[in-house]
């Protein structure tokens, strides 16, 4: 018996992972705006998915130190990806808020039931 993902399995895991990307490059566009004047528009731009990497470093990544259990793990990533998306509505982007909240939340879900240990 090999360890060896299936193609679903891999599938699966590189739209996460575009998804998470997706999550980084909405906080940045969101810190873009919070900002009043460009050298703090530029900090935030910086800081937000800064601080959401950090998060996602700690307690969510599969080599994680301190890697949360099933379901607070699922829990962070709801969180992460709902306030992501509510930020960037109330930054005047509806849709892509909608659509990064629902993709990220979606496919989370979808993870733990395609690949186990996602």
């Amino acid at each position: 018996m090999t360890s060896e993902p299936t193609p679903r399995v891999g599938v699966v895991l590189t739209v996460r992972f575009l998804t998470e990307l997706a999550l980084l490059g909405g906080l940045a566009l969101a810190g873009t705006q919070l900002g009043s004047g460009v050298v703090l528009a530029i900090a935030d731009a910086v800081l937000l998915p800064a601080a959401a990497a950090a998060v996602w470093g700690l307690f969510i990544a599969p080599r994680a130190r301190r890697r949360l259990p099933e379901p607070g793990r699922f829990l962070l990533e709801f969180a992460l990806f709902a306030a992501t998306g509510a930020v960037l509505v109330l930054m005047g982007w509806p849709v892509t808020g909608i659509v990064l909240a629902v993709a990220g939340i979606g496919v989370a879900a979808l993870t733990r039931v395609v690949a186990k240990d996602g």
